[in-house]
């Protein structure tokens, strides 16, 4: 049944038809670092002639995101719509100068969760943990950005995972940026048309076919944790797993040993050091326990920001996920789930290609280590829920 449910996502296909023969189509196109995905964004939105919807975690007027905020002052003032949704901690050091430019130009900037007091001071402290991390950009509603690129100075020289589509079926996410909108304090009359049904009539037929998983903390069963549990149980050859921080939990590895006894080889792609130090601490507490449980762990030299995941030659997911408790639980993530076969195989080309340039880990000397590393470890999964 779980083998069902993951594959059910279905043929994507370069177009589709549906019940009045309207022909669907949409194109795709990987981009594997983040110089990339900024001049490709970049370009999306200076061609943009009728809305911009801007979803993103981190978003800087730093030498990297200047551009894009004269970019975004252009168009507003020339009558495009555009309408940014970020994190409150994420974007902490987006300049009041560039919101205020952002305001004057036309553009409305919303803030997820704002670190507002509250007198309720333990409902304000559970609150205040529930971050958006999701990076969603939709351009004239048919070009849309989904993965894991932020836009800060920091990335320049990371790899990372960008996936744009480009078509009509990217309309539903426009549904989800209406939602976090709203829910950062924006006017439903604004987003109206966002939200009418006539905009995703024609569409019900590729629901089946391409999946955009879209999470929200709060919900009894977490959609990204699923998705990751799912294709660990649906495999019969191989999941491959990029992730740059990697704080896997009991059942995660559970799966894996039972894919292991099917003969199933699971990869999980990690950086040699991640961004953040405490990250790459927590991930190293792991690294025994995800080896004795049949991972496969592979160690890339330069920094990899990308979230995505392979089952066999059948099924591809591209997002903003890590595999974290906090994302699994406590953030707002999207992505997108699919198995056109033509995004499968190009997915796993990039994968191939990490492995290429990728160390395996040297358990036998991972074992020798001393027990200053294997104390550190030890504290920092401690405060690993929080991360």
């Amino acid at each position: 049944m779980i083998e069902t449910e993951i594959f059910r996502l279905a043929d994507v296909g370069l177009k589709m038809t549906d019940k009045n023969m309207e022909t669907k189509s949409f194109s795709h196109q990987f981009y594997r670092t983040t110089l990339e995905a900024w001049d490709a964004m970049y370009q999306a939105v200076l061609g943009a002639k009728k809305s911009i919807y801007w979803e993103i975690y981190i978003f800087l007027d730093d030498q990297a995101g200047a551009r894009f905020v004269d970019a975004l002052c252009n168009k507003a003032q020339a009558g495009v719509e555009v309408k940014i949704v970020v994190d409150a901690i994420g974007s902490w050091g987006l300049s009041r100068a560039a919101a205020k430019r952002l305001a004057e130009a036309g553009a409305e900037v919303r803030w997820y969760n704002r670190l507002h007091p509250e007198l309720a001071v333990g409902k304000w402290w559970r609150r205040l943990w529930r971050r958006n991390h999701r990076k969603l950009l939709i351009v004239d509603e048919e070009i849309a950005f989904v993965g894991g690129v932020n836009v800060e100075s920091k990335a320049v020289e990371w790899d990372d995972l960008f996936l744009k589509l480009t078509g009509t079926l990217v309309q539903p996410l426009l549904k989800s940026f209406a939602k976090s909108y709203i829910a950062s304090g924006g006017s439903r009359k604004k987003i109206r048309h966002l939200r009418h049904p006539e905009l995703y009539r024609g569409l019900e037929a590729w629901q089946e076919r391409l999946k955009y998983v879209i999470h929200s903390p709060g919900k009894r069963q977490s959609s990204v944790r699923q998705l990751y549990h799912q294709s660990l149980l649906a495999a019969k050859e191989s999941v491959n797993v990029l992730t740059p921080y990697f704080i896997p939990d009991k059942t995660f590895l559970k799966f894996v040993s039972q894919a292991r006894r099917r003969g199933v080889k699971v990869n999980v792609f990690l950086p040699l050091r991640a961004d953040h130090w405490f990250m790459g601490l927590i991930a190293r507490a792991y690294y025994g326990l995800a080896h004795r449980s049949g991972v496969n762990l592979y160690f890339l030299n330069k920094m990899n920001h990308g979230k995505a995941i392979t089952v066999d030659r059948q099924a591809g997911f591209v997002g903003s996920s890590n595999v974290t408790p906090r994302s699994w639980f406590l953030n707002e993530e999207s992505g997108v789930y699919f198995d056109d076969q033509t995004m499968v195989d190009d997915l796993n080309a990039i994968f191939e290609d990490l492995k290429k340039d990728a160390a395996p880990l040297d358990f036998e000397h991972w074992t020798k280590r001393g027990w200053a590393s294997r104390f550190k470890e030890w504290w920092a999964r401690r405060i690993e829920r929080y991360v």
